[in-house]
């Protein structure tokens, strides 16, 4: 019979594992970490970048004016810069 208390196993430390990250733009980064590559941190950084979808007006006004759609309201159609500046809408 074996007296006294049993001895502490203790675990053995992860040596792989990763950690994600979301971010509040919705962008996701995982932190890879091996002790055997390298002990003081993580050996790789993936970032993965949210995908904002935008709307055509968004993306419109982003543009520089000569590059810009414009909206007829006589034939309901959307012109160029230069068909817009004859017609007198901008």
């Amino acid at each position: 019979m074996n007296r006294g208390r049993p001895p502490i196993e203790d675990p053995k430390p992860l040596t792989k594992y990763t950690r994600e990250f979301i971010d509040t733009d919705g962008s996701v980064i995982t932190w890879y970490y091996d002790v055997d590559k390298f002990a003081n941190g993580p050996w790789k950084v993936d970032v993965e970048e949210a995908v904002i979808q935008e709307s055509f007006e968004e993306k419109n006004a982003k543009l520089p004016k000569t590059q810009r759609k414009y909206f007829n309201p006589e034939n309901q159609k959307w012109v160029g810069y230069g068909r817009a500046k004859q017609l007198k809408l901008i």
